[in-house]
């Protein structure tokens, strides 16, 4: 009995660990994907907090194991040439 509760909770903590979120714009386009939440997920509305990150987006969570969930974030501006060119230094 004990090995059968030890094997739920590690299925339980494990399928935890799988989960992807991906944030899409109205038309569907991934802007926002990784392994941790974007938003808090304690929040009263989740919905209106990824609607700050992506207005009109939604939120999809997937749990499945074997599905890549690699880290991309298009939420925020790009910077300009101007800014990248600020950056570079030049001896």
């Amino acid at each position: 009995m004990k090995t059968l509760f030890a094997l739920l909770a590690l299925s339980v903590s494990t399928a935890a660990f799988s989960a992807c979120y991906l944030i899409y714009t109205p038309n569907n386009e991934l802007v926002w994907q990784g392994a941790t939440p974007p938003v808090p997920m304690n929040a009263t509305s989740i919905s209106n907090e990824v609607q700050k990150l992506v207005p009109k987006g939604h939120m999809v969570i997937t749990e499945d194991a074997s599905a890549p969930c690699h880290p991309l974030d298009l939420t925020t501006p790009n910077r300009t040439m101007r800014q990248k060119a600020k950056e570079i230094k030049y001896d």
